[in-house]
């Protein structure tokens, strides 16, 4: 879109691994030379590791170019396989007209093809990418496989490209039999300011570009955001000579990278600021607990009880008669001492009103009836008033007797003697 704007041949930062484009600075150089030595002296195990975006792939594809001529290559892009589909993509990839189904079926027909590149004085390189993802049982016969050897030298060249956190797996304990057969290792490092601004110029002119698109202070700003990784320097490269296409602006600054990088950034929103007049609420001194559900208050109580009668009555039947009657015993006590009322004295007054009306009590202790006064006049035969001497003489009234009380009556109705 923006190639016949700037006058380019091709978009020189494009994020697939071509490579033509392909800057060999020190870091790169010393690399590829040492993964060379590595392949073409059949070292056995090499590994090279890198952070995501800092050109692994790119410079493996380099050296698979470079060593076409002399080495047998065959490269698996994602090694979460399991055991059998490992070795059917392997024989596939070196061209062996066979059909895995056991191991043997592998190791055979594979073991003639190595002695065969040896006699022609061809390396063999098992190239495995994204090598973090290797399970330990793949990777146990990864090792196995390096068992195909000559005497005097190596037959297969196992070749680990892998993030850093590979080397965190190989550290484990159940792989350190692997980790002591590699033999080279290395570990591609972010550019430094230095080597951006190099890296940037090296695709431009690689692209056809006849002057210096991006300023110094652009690439300062892309360094900034990018961190040195290849793949970030590309990605606002990219959109950064698009947006400079669409404002007519043939050299790249400061400002368009700028607004490039604030729409390549993601923003977290954590919400506003906080001025004088904009104040935050202070946070709660007391941490937020959810309502329980509140229970009845009689409820326990009231299960107490029931369980109490329950054993109260389950006793009666299981204790023995002896234990029942103490028991027994035991409660109407305790009933009569705390809950049985306590009577009150007699009231003083009561007992003069008693003692003032013997007459009425005899007659009720005696069921009689007194005499009729109706008529306004007193019967001569009525017993002697209170004043009379005779009035002095009462009946028991102690368990009384019926045949004593017509005699005490008969008494009182007889004349009294003369004097």
């Amino acid at each position: 879109m923006y190639k016949s704007f700037f006058g380019l041949n091709k978009k020189p930062f494009q994020i697939t691994t071509d490579p033509s484009f392909l800057w060999m600075g020190k870091k790169h150089r010393e690399a590829l030379s040492t993964l060379k030595y590595g392949v073409m002296d059949n070292k056995g195990f090499l590994l090279i590791t890198g952070d995501v975006g800092t050109g692994k792939t790119t410079l493996i594809n380099r050296l698979v170019e470079d060593i076409k001529d002399r080495a047998y290559t065959a490269k698996v892009p994602d090694p979460g396989l399991s055991k059998y589909d490992f070795y059917r993509m392997v024989a596939r990839y070196f061209g062996l007209p066979i059909e895995v189904r056991t191991k043997s079926d592998f190791l055979e027909p594979f073991s003639r093809f190595l002695n065969d590149a040896r006699a022609e004085r061809k390396s063999v390189l098992l190239l495995i990418d994204e090598a973090q993802r290797l399970k330990h049982d793949l990777m146990e016969e990864i090792r196995l496989l390096s068992n195909l050897e000559h005497q005097d030298a190596k037959l297969l060249n196992i070749f680990f490209v892998g993030q850093n956190e590979f080397n965190a797996i190989l550290m484990q304990p159940e792989n350190r039999a692997l980790m002591r057969r590699i033999t080279i290792t290395y570990n591609i490092e972010p550019l430094d300011p230095v080597e951006t601004r190099e890296y940037i110029r090296h695709r431009l002119k690689t692209a056809g570009a006849g002057y210096e698109i991006f300023s110094t202070a652009a690439m300062e700003e892309v360094f900034q955001y990018s961190k040195g990784f290849p793949r970030q320097i590309n990605i606002i490269c990219d959109l950064a000579m698009f947006f400079a296409s669409q404002l007519k602006q043939r050299t790249i600054n400061r400002k368009v990278v700028t607004q490039c990088r604030e729409r390549l950034t993601l923003k977290v929103d954590t919400g506003d600021a906080e001025t004088k007049d904009n104040l935050r609420a202070p946070a709660p001194r007391h941490h937020y607990r959810p309502p329980q559900k509140q229970h009845a208050r009689w409820i326990a109580p009231a299960l107490l009880a029931l369980m109490l009668l329950v054993l109260i009555f389950t006793s009666a039947f299981l204790f023995p008669a002896d234990w029942q009657h103490s028991a027994g015993q035991w409660i109407q006590q305790t009933y009569r001492r705390y809950f049985q009322p306590v009577p009150s004295p007699p009231h003083p007054l009561s007992m003069d009103v008693e003692d003032e009306a013997p007459s009425r009590v005899s007659f009720e202790t005696y069921d009689l009836q007194p005499p009729n006064t109706d008529a306004g006049t007193v019967p001569s035969d009525l017993p002697p008033s209170d004043s009379s001497p005779r009035a002095t003489h009462r009946p028991p009234t102690d368990n009384p007797d019926p045949g004593a009380a017509i005699d005490w009556l008969l008494n009182q109705r007889r004349p009294a003697p003369e004097p």
